[in-house]
């Protein structure tokens, strides 16, 4: 669990979370266990393998995140 952030952990959140256009945060895993923010954003596309989120720094970019090695939350 990622302090202070709810985990996404099914289909049904994730869809409510980029149907409101909540901000995500992405979160992976480093070589030592420690989970660090890799992006942040607003989920434009989900499948059962991946999330697409629009970067928050620069809404041009949109990037693909394994949902597999990566883990997504939202404030609460």
């Amino acid at each position: 669990m990622i302090y202070g952030t709810k985990l996404l952990d099914t289909d049904i959140e994730i869809f409510i979370a980029a149907l409101s256009k909540t901000p995500v945060y992405v979160w992976s895993l480093d070589p030592l266990g420690v989970y660090y923010q890799v992006n942040s954003g607003i989920i434009v596309k989900y499948t059962p393998d991946a999330v697409r989120i629009h970067n928050e720094q620069d809404p041009q970019i949109t990037q693909w995140y394994s949902r597999e090695s990566n883990e997504f939350s939202i404030n609460f």
